[in-house]
């Protein structure tokens, strides 16, 4: 009986120490958080039906895929433009409330300025993630290059690349022929004509991209953008040479021209909210 009970006590003993010895699981490994601002231009051009229906319908369907696999630590915003630009969903997470936006993605065509401005949306790209923690980066997915002026883009590329933006820029265009909107008819609808394709100037979103470490993409048919793959372009190495060059503009000038988007945003939102 004696030897029964030292037995006892020594396996006791030998199941403490193991117990000690057990290794703690290991917790899930929390990924960085991402906030990507998704530019959409919403010039008149984007309803030309050389990607059918439109290029605009096309682009929203390539967003709404990248809303369906976005991963828990990928928050978006969404901002339309044409000469000026617009918030149409601040920063967020929710599926839902970014499905919900898309479906009004291209209501700024008839809402905004006529042209196309690249210098309007990246600063308001940068208002609508610029305070928030993480990786920081914006896709601008447009048809063309820049049709009229407002903020010189340097300002725009600048202050992206002081707050560790990187800029993505996608561009859709046709080869062969285009099938442009020239009029509108007395029923209010669009009249089309087919005409031969211009070569299209890539270099103002090349240099976006370049000078803020981000990639660009050219895409000319509907084909091609339909198998637009958002992870591989958010995980490609763009320029890591990327030069901070002293501002031309004072901050003091630079937080007006702020001021001024955020008051677009807010006038514009009684006609995009109606």
């Amino acid at each position: 009986m004696k030897y029964l009970s030292m037995l006892f006590l020594v396996l006791i003993v030998s199941c403490n120490k193991a117990d000690t010895n057990i290794t703690p699981p290991k917790k899930p490994q929390q990924l960085p958080q991402e906030n990507i601002a998704l530019l959409v231009d919403n010039s008149l051009s984007m309803i030309a039906k050389d990607f059918e229906p439109n290029r605009i319908t096309v682009i929203k369907n390539v967003i709404k895929n990248i809303i369906d696999q976005k991963k828990e630590n990928q928050a978006f915003s969404i901002v339309v433009f044409a000469k000026n630009s617009y918030i149409l969903c601040p920063l967020t997470k929710d599926k839902n409330q970014l499905l919900s936006a898309i479906n009004n993605l291209d209501a700024g065509i008839m809402q905004l300025h006529p042209g196309t401005v690249f210098s309007n949306v990246i600063l308001n790209g940068i208002r609508s993630i610029s305070k928030e923690s993480g990786n920081k980066s914006m896709i601008l997915f447009s048809d063309g290059k820049e049709s009229t002026k407002s903020y010189p883009l340097e300002i725009a590329v600048q202050d992206a690349i002081k707050n560790n933006i990187k800029i993505n820029t996608v561009m859709i265009t046709p080869k062969d022929f285009t099938i442009m909107p020239i009029s509108i008819d007395s029923k209010g609808e669009f009249q089309y004509q087919k005409l031969k394709a211009e070569p299209i100037d890539t270099i103002q979103l090349k240099k976006i991209s370049i000078e803020t470490g981000g990639t660009f993409k050219l895409f000319y048919t509907k084909n091609a953008i339909q198998k637009f793959n958002f992870s591989q372009l958010l995980s490609e190495k763009g320029n890591s040479n990327i030069k901070k060059i002293p501002s031309k503009i004072s901050d003091g000038k630079l937080n007006k021209i702020y001021r001024e988007i955020e008051m677009s945003n807010d006038s514009l939102a009684v006609i995009f909210n109606r």
